[in-house]
């Protein structure tokens, strides 16, 4: 069993072709497909007799308005069907559009390329180009007449011998699978819960594990959507994917939606989704979240901005944008990524996942950000252009290192959406004296002349002739490059004067999230993935005995909110046994860990608004602590002697003992990992966190009323 996903422009008669194939009349007046439809199809195997292969055909619309929607379903693994109409022509038919959009989703699957109309036209495309620059071109069909389906049957042949080679096609199913999976497709209602599609599968003897990846089979293939691995979406399993397109449908094609700029108000949506149970309707709404269709207005959470309904023109930003180089010390930092495409969905679904930061001046193909809507310091300003296929981040403010990491990460986080996407990362000359440089230097260029050794320090400008500084250039853009610089800057103002609390707190988030950054990888592993923010604090002692050999310790677990790091609210304290041997082992990462550690301390009352400055003591005391430790541990010590990027290294290479040693401790002391409340969060921007449930709630949508 595979997909079979049928895309193209509007009106290219892909339901037509459709119809043929299943062997269908043509119909004249067939309407346009809104959404998606979804249909089986039988064809014989191409070389194994009486085998019959078993395929799932998409008709995606081909309006524009549902491209961002068909992204969903792109999925590697498929076979698709790219028509074009022979009578408008192939570049009318953005025929390179399509290939772009099928080579950044799905990179691997093969591709049938079909005339349809070819009753008024002869079709002619430059084929041996397309295949150069689109390897998983698999042939041309141009004798398909839409009206008697004449070259049906060439093209049956052609999907049949494609089909076969697909991995999922030569999967073999226990016999209890097919039952199960019968008895759950064929079930009346829209929705079950997972509890009552494992008791399904229960009954026809599917068990354990095999039921986890049945579900992934159904969902891989269309038959039902069930995320079971979205804390958001996984007590829901869809049972009719065709409907989910066709009530978002509803929602895009709202008259009231674009008269109102994209805004959803609760009251229009179940007017519109009038006859679904209230419980699918939660669900459509939080999947239109997790694909950023939509997001609720902050302020109004009976509201939703649908970010495919956004307006084509700008709206008036230009003003607050303008102002702020006036401001003292404005800063500007910039990067642009050159692409093949802009695929749907960029920049909108940037957009809403980074809702948080708007200013609601946000259009079709742009938006202004703030880093504190409420009272911007930091703006930054996106913009797509879909003719010379570029999207461009610039922030400006005092210190926009923070903000424009934030925003950076976001961008790349929407574009690893797009397997195939092909990008080039540019960072704009810095100039020439008093006179402006057009040239833009591929980000991957200075990477590489900053990793030789020793490390290239200057490079020339093609444009002006002139040597510009390699690291002026990445410094903002490339953590590497601007470390030093912040952890310098951080030091001259750790005393905490009022006046700069706005950039320590920048510049504490920014180091923390770097910090956590270079960890995540060794995180994702299942045995080692667990919080590792922490301080050890003597047991029975206000300080370090000077022999420690005897001495009891404990272990408190810290919330990683950027920015704003500080001891669990309740619980997360751990006694360590052993613990000269246990530190032995995480000595590397401590020795890292204090030296961005020592930053935390001065804002943690204020960012948690208590009124006390008791809270902020507390840090400061573990601080303290930590930095004595640090003192008494030769090897600890050696690693924070060699500096922060030497910390690191030595970091590195001891992370997967020491997240065992971590995760050791942890689960022997607290074995039903309640870890001080400690939640694990996705943040938009692709960050790992365990945040206590203070911070937590920022990161989390209500839930419908």
């Amino acid at each position: 069993m595979a997909k079979l996903m049928v895309v193209g422009e509007a009106n290219t008669g892909k339901t037509s072709l459709l119809r043929h194939l299943h062997n269908e009349p043509f119909n004249p007046n067939e309407e346009t497909t809104h959404g998606i439809e979804i249909r089986p199809l039988d064809l014989s195997h191409p070389s194994e007799a009486d085998v019959t292969m078993h395929l799932n055909t998409w008709d995606l619309g081909g309006q524009g308005i549902y491209h961002a929607t068909h992204q969903f379903f792109l999925t590697n693994q498929s076979l698709f069907l790219l028509a074009w109409n022979a009578r408008s022509g192939f570049e009318q038919c953005r025929l390179y559009y399509w290939l772009d959009t099928i080579q950044a989703n799905a990179p691997d699957s093969p591709i049938l390329i079909v005339a349809t109309h070819i009753d008024e036209r002869d079709a002619n495309i430059p084929l041996h180009d397309l295949r150069r620059k689109y390897p998983q071109i698999l042939a041309l069909h141009g004798e398909i007449n839409n009206v008697d389906g004449a070259g049906i049957e060439t093209l049956r042949q052609a999907i049949a011998a494609a089909a076969a080679q697909l991995v999922n096609m030569g999967e073999s199913w226990p016999s209890a699978w097919y039952q199960a999976a019968d008895a759950i497709r064929t079930r009346t209602e829209q929705y079950m819960t997972p509890q009552q599609m494992w008791e399904a599968m229960n009954a026809h003897g599917v068990f354990g594990e095999a039921q986890l990846q049945l579900a992934q089979r159904l969902h891989d293939l269309g038959e039902l959507l069930f995320y079971q691995d979205d804390d958001e979406l996984d007590d829901i399993v869809v049972l009719k994917p065709q409907q989910v397109t066709s009530y978002i449908s509803k929602v895009l094609e709202s008259e009231e939606v674009i008269a109102g700029r994209g805004i959803l108000t609760r009251a229009h949506m179940e007017e519109l989704w009038h006859n679904l149970d209230p419980t699918l309707r939660d669900g459509l709404l939080r999947l239109m979240e997790k694909f950023d269709i939509s997001y609720r207005i902050l302020d109004d959470y009976d509201k939703s901005l649908i970010v495919e309904r956004l307006p084509f023109n700008p709206t008036d930003y230009e003003a607050s944008w303008d102002a702020m180089p006036d401001m003292d010390g404005c800063r500007e930092i910039r990067i642009k990524y050159k692409l093949n495409t802009v695929p749907a969905g960029i920049p909108t679904w940037f957009i809403a996942r980074s809702h948080r930061f708007t200013t609601h001046n946000h259009w079709r193909y742009g938006v202004l950000f703030a880093d504190v809507p409420e009272a911007p310091v930091h703006l930054g300003l996106v913009q797509a252009d879909t003719h010379e296929n570029h999207v461009q981040i610039t922030v400006r403010g005092p210190h926009p290192h923070n903000f424009f990491a934030l925003l950076q990460d976001g961008m790349e986080m929407t574009l690893r959406r797009f397997p195939g996407l092909n990008i080039e990362r540019v960072i704009p000359c810095s100039g020439h004296g008093d006179g402006i440089c057009d040239f833009e230097f591929p980000l991957e260029t200075l990477l590489r002349a900053t990793s030789r050794t020793p490390p290239v320090q200057e490079i020339q400008c093609p444009s002006a002739f002139e040597q510009v500084s390699v690291f002026g250039l990445l410094f903002d853009v490339h953590w590497r490059s601007q470390q030093h610089e912040v952890i310098s800057r951080l030091d001259a103002i750790q005393d905490g004067q009022e006046t700069f609390w706005a950039e320590l707190r920048d510049l504490q988030a920014l180091v923390q999230r770097e910090f956590l950054r270079h960890f995540r990888q060794a995180q994702r592993h299942l045995d080692s993935h667990c919080p590792n923010v922490f301080v050890i604090r003597p047991l029975g002692s206000s300080s370090w005995h000077r022999n420690m050999a005897g001495q009891k310790m404990a272990l408190q677990l810290y919330c990683q909110a950027p920015g704003a790091w500080h001891p669990t609210l309740d619980g997360g304290r751990y006694e360590i046994t052993a613990p000269v041997a246990w530190l032995q082992v995480v000595a590397p990462y401590i020795g890292h860990l204090v030296s961005v550690l020592k930053y935390a301390a001065p804002l943690v009352a204020p960012v948690l608004g208590m009124a006390s400055s008791e809270y902020a003591e507390r840090v400061k005391n573990d601080v303290k602590l930590m930095e004595e430790l640090v003192k008494k541990l030769p090897d600890i010590q050696a690693a924070v002697m060699h500096g922060v990027e030497a910390g690191m290294e030595q970091a590195l290479q001891a992370e997967g003992a020491m997240l065992r040693a971590v995760r050791q401790l942890l689960d022997q002391q607290d074995p039903y990992q309640q870890w001080g409340g400690l939640r694990k969060v996705l943040t938009p921007e692709g960050h790992y966190l365990w945040l206590c449930e203070y911070h937590h709630e920022a990161y989390q949508p209500e839930r419908s009323r």
